[in-house]
């Protein structure tokens, strides 16, 4: 959503997407340095939060910020949702999934603006994903990717058919 955003709304060339997408790439490889994208293992904050963190970094390149811009924008994005659950409903990736990832994709923006407009993220893009790591692993297993806690648990959610059995 993001990179449709920059190419469709602010008309970016072919060079200047790819330079986005290697800034977002370049995050990206960091988590699988340093953690893990599953939520299985480190909760929904690894997903939505590397989407959300490689967006934003693609935004800093598309607005011709620095590397440390990107890396900083990228840490807000994941300080945000540092802790955050994964609680899908009824075992499929859309209840809460679909808005949760929208709602990154519009931090993505804001994390750039943010940076770019001279805030100073003084937690370094590798401590914050250290921090994430350790948080997610510190969750309960009901809480990573298993649908036993959170929404999967309200009651309507619980009445909705289950998609993902034969």
């Amino acid at each position: 959503a993001v990179m449709a955003t920059l190419l469709e709304d602010f008309g970016l060339s072919r060079e200047k997407v790819l330079s986005c997408l290697w800034a977002a790439g370049v995050i990206g490889w960091a988590l699988d340095k340093r953690s893990t994208f599953a939520a299985e293992v480190a909760g929904c904050q690894v997903e939505i939060g590397a989407a959300g963190a490689m967006g934003a970094a693609a935004v800093v390149e598309a607005a011709g910020g620095t590397a440390r811009q990107a890396c900083d924008a990228a840490a807000m994005v994941f300080q945000n949702v540092m802790g955050s659950v994964c609680d899908l409903v009824q075992g499929i990736v859309e209840i809460p999934c679909h808005s949760r990832n929208a709602a990154l994709a519009s931090q993505a923006f804001l994390a750039a603006d943010l940076i770019l407009g001279g805030y100073r993220n003084l937690v370094h893009l590798d401590e914050t994903i250290d921090a994430v790591d350790s948080v997610g692993r510190m969750l309960p297993a009901e809480l990573r990717c298993t649908s036993r806690g959170g929404l999967a648990l309200c009651p309507s959610a619980r009445r909705l058919p289950r998609r993902d059995l034969p």
